[in-house]
């Protein structure tokens, strides 16, 4: 199919702007129809080629993106979920400031390894319980958020979506810590000093502490052992399961190598949700919801980017010129322009997408991005995980931390006051990022 006109990527940016302020601008009927809107978009693209190729190509239009992107995605972001949300961690109340950075920096290493979401779903709760004495309480949720539910996220494919999608797209595993762990590292120890200090202050000005331990009070509880030994094997799994093979699948470019680990992954799924006791997803807050709302999600943005991704691959000569010759004038894509325009749209719209955007705009080739164009893939690799950061619908697990700690009674800032937050404290990391990229 021929995508020349940028009306064709009408119901990818419905999608996704819909996705970003519907919540904002119409909370209660987001709340009640969002699958019917991003429905509709979706749907709209299909009758579009329908309409203009016959009812043939939306079976392409469908099992291409399903198979190549969605299957393998969808199944990483559920087994994550569901495994970690089999593991129920507990701590002795908070003694400071102290526990609190450790916690923070502890919890940005685990994000890279079992992913954001699964990361902010075991922790925030802990988090929480051990702070309970705290009178200020909203800087621990905001640079948790920071750290664990985003820059964490940059350590491997497994930690936030926009890798993965990479990692699918035939960018090595390990690539990302080696050419990002200055930048990854550099920011979770700026944040962790800053952290530090804010809450040492804010500690001392509470004027409350802990009261003595008492035989009620617990001790580090760890349950559903299992699931870490599962956790483990989602990693070697999507490590090991990377071999050559031959294309099946309806003529679609799929390898044994991935319809094996979409099997062990599903297989892993079932194992976990077998030997992990229903109370303890009780106890984390675990539902099917948030799957579903993400499934739905992705199933529209993988298909209907499709023409976004054909527009971006004519480079300067298509639609996008304009575009083009900003990002990268002369034809040299510069980095920190890439940097910037992927991060703010990530912080907005969605980092996963995003990253598949400039995938494609910058070369599409995945070995021609990790040698000559390193710093290219260096630039919008951090910055559509980092700037996940800025805003609230930046990534989904902010969301999770904002809900779960308003269940809790901690005053959370509105979404004008985070922005003020995270612009406050990161701009000026991105800034020395952006310099020495």
């Amino acid at each position: 199919m021929d995508f020349l006109s940028l009306w064709w990527a009408g119901p990818f940016l419905g999608l996704v702007f819909s996705v970003a302020f519907g919540p904002l601008l119409a909370a209660k009927f987001w709340e009640k129809y969002s699958a019917y809107v991003l429905r509709f978009w979706t749907c709209l693209y299909l009758f579009w080629v329908s309409y203009f190729w016959g009812w043939p190509r939306v079976v392409e239009a469908i099992y291409e993106p399903l198979f190549a992107d969605y299957l393998p995605f969808i199944l990483l972001i559920f087994a994550l979920y569901i495994v970690s949300g089999g593991i129920f961690v507990d701590f002795p109340r908070s003694y400071g400031p102290c526990f609190n950075t450790i916690y923070l920096f502890a919890g940005s290493i685990l994000a890279g390894w079992m992913g954001t979401t699964g990361a902010t779903s075991l922790l925030i709760r802990p988090f929480l319980r051990a702070n309970s004495f705290r009178r200020y309480k909203t800087h621990l949720m905001v640079f948790f958020i920071f750290l664990v539910s985003n820059i964490g996220g940059a350590v491997t494919p497994l930690g936030d979506p926009p890798l993965f999608i990479g990692f699918l797209k035939g960018i090595d595993f390990f690539w990302f810590i080696k050419h990002l762990y200055v930048f990854i590292f550099g920011t979770i120890g700026a944040l962790c000093l800053l952290f530090f200090a804010v809450d040492f202050y804010l500690f001392k000005k509470d004027g409350q502490k802990p009261g003595p331990r008492s035989n009620q009070d617990p001790s580090f509880i760890l349950e559903g052992i299992p699931n870490i030994f599962l956790l483990v094997g989602i990693l070697l799994t999507v490590i090991l399961c990377n071999f050559p093979g031959d294309g099946f699948v309806l003529g679609e470019s799929v390898s044994g190598a991935a319809v094996l680990r979409n099997l062990i992954l599903l297989t892993i799924i079932i194992i976990s949700v077998s030997v992990t006791p229903d109370e303890i997803y009780q106890r984390n807050g675990v539902s099917l919801g948030p799957i579903k709302e993400i499934g739905e999600l992705f199933f529209g943005i993988f298909i209907t980017i499709v023409p976004v991704i054909h527009i971006m691959n004519q480079g300067g000569d298509g639609r996008l010129g304009d575009v083009f010759s900003w990002i990268a004038p002369g034809g040299d894509f510069i980095a920190s322009r890439c940097f910037w325009i992927s991060g703010l749209l990530s912080s907005f719209l969605d980092n996963a997408p995003t990253f598949l955007l400039f995938f494609h705009m910058t070369s599409g080739d995945p070995n021609v991005l990790m040698t000559a164009q390193a710093n290219i893939l260096t630039a919008f690799s951090i910055s559509t995980v980092f700037m996940g950061a800025l805003t609230y619908i930046g990534n989904a697990p902010n969301l999770i931390v904002r809900s779960v700690a308003e269940g809790q009674g901690v005053a959370m800032p509105s979404f004008l006051g985070y922005v003020v937050w995270s612009m406050s404290i990161l701009l000026p990391i991105f800034v020395i990022i952006s310099y020495y990229l």
